[in-house]
Formats: structure tokens, sequence, C-alpha cells
């Protein structure tokens, strides 16, 4: 590994790390007296290379998620999310979640069998749910990832939110 590789990885972890922090605080500070309720989640996402159902519990502030399918050898794609949840409301969810993937597959461009964990920024409005982050690939077993220190991640679709009214 380069000194140049090296300082973008530590560049790139304490950007990350100063981020979930401020966004932690600043959430602290608007969340005031708020009660936030334990619920369970169902969904169906994407991410773009296949359509994989989730299931999700939050236990008032934090939960978890996860999402993925098993097609067959060369197609599967799972996701898990430890969640920290910013602010929720009847209509309206956000939430910031570190996150672990296992990623098999292929598009036009390439084929891809990596593990890789970051975070990302999660936004559910009314079951419309989108989640975007980056992510460091550290086991990648194929090697067309060697020169990437991040890749984009995240999905898309519909999930359910069974809260109490």
């Amino acid at each position: 590994m380069t000194a140049n590789h090296a300082r973008s990885k530590m560049s790139l972890t304490v950007l990350s790390v100063f981020t979930v922090l401020s966004i932690l605080w600043i959430s602290d500070i608007k969340a005031g007296e708020k009660s936030y309720p334990s619920y369970l989640e169902l969904g169906i996402t994407t991410s773009g290379l296949m359509i994989h159902p989730g299931i999700g519990y939050w236990f008032g502030r934090v939960g978890f998620r996860l999402t993925g399918m098993y097609l067959k050898k060369d197609s599967h794609e799972f996701h898990l999310n430890l969640g920290y949840m910013l602010r929720s409301s009847d209509k309206v969810q956000h939430g910031i979640n570190l996150l672990t993937s296992r990623v098999v597959g292929s598009d036009p461009g390439a084929d891809y069998k990596y593990w890789a964990t970051g975070i990302a920024y999660s936004f559910n409005y009314r079951g419309l749910f989108i989640e975007l982050g980056l992510a460091h690939p550290w086991k990648d077993d194929i090697g067309n990832l060697a020169d990437d220190p991040v890749v984009p991640c995240g999905y898309f679709g519909y999930v359910h939110r069974f809260r109490l009214k």
C-alpha cells in the first residue's frame, strides 16, 4: 500500500467519524423529550443488481435491518444495517446506519464479489424508502476493486413501519 493510499484511507475514516458524531450531536440537540417507540418494519427493496426482501426492528432510537436475496452461487446480495434514528414521526423517519454488505453479481461493465462496510443515510416517507452511503470494500474476491477505497452503497423501495398509533 502506498503512502498516499494510506493517507486517503485515514482521511476518509476521520471524515466519516466526524460526520457521524456531528449528526448524532445535532440530533440530540433537536430530540428534546421526544419518545421513540419500538416497532417492526418489513419491505421490498432493490440495489440495482436485484430485488430483495427486508426485515428490521427498532428498539427506540437504535435498530437493525437485514435485507438480501440468494438467487444462485454467482448472484446474491445481503446487507446488515445497525441504525440510529435521527427523527421519527408517523410519516417520516431519518436515520444514520453502519452497514456491512456482501455482494456477488455482475452488470454490463464488471463482475463483483466483495464484502464492504461503511455508513449510510436512510430516509423513509410513508413507506417510500431510500438509503445512500459509502462503504469500504475490505474483502474483494475478484480483485477489480483494489484501487477503490470506497464504493457507493444503498438501495430504495418500499419499507412499511408497523408503528403503534
